[in-house]
């Protein structure tokens, strides 16, 4: 069931879950969703020579924030289906992890904010629920 799918997801990456929790609380996978998007990406290292820094101010990957923002507009289009949009979510935190593993962290950095800016400018609906 979607509830032991998202209990499994959920132990997968360390956080701690309650069927019935899941159940009774369904947008509570979005918040645990974001926060667990936003803490894999911020990556940062003292060392300014560290090529796994990340800069948080300008866009370094172009390419990978236009990507996010693709995929943040594919997720707009399905948002009224919850299990696509369950499934599109998953899809998007491991895009995040693969590009961080190939590209590096601040490519997906750059992924994780193309894809959270176009959904806060582009879906008010989405963004109560995922931010």
């Amino acid at each position: 069931t979607l509830s032991v799918t998202l209990c499994s997801f959920f132990v997968s990456l360390g956080i701690s879950c309650h069927n019935h929790a899941v159940i009774e609380f369904e947008h509570r996978f979005y918040v645990l969703f974001v926060a667990t998007v936003t803490e894999s990406c911020s990556c940062s290292s003292s060392d300014p020579t560290s090529p796994t820094q990340v800069t948080e101010g300008k866009v370094k990957d172009k390419h990978a924030y236009a990507l996010g923002e693709e995929h943040a507009a594919e997720t707009i289009d399905i948002s009224d289906n919850q299990a696509a949009l369950e499934d599109k979510l998953l899809e998007v935190r491991a895009r995040i992890s693969n590009i961080s593993s190939k590209l590096g962290p601040q490519s997906a950095h750059d992924y994780e904010r193309g894809f959270t800016n176009y959904i806060r400018t582009h879906s008010d609906s989405l963004t109560r629920i995922l931010f």
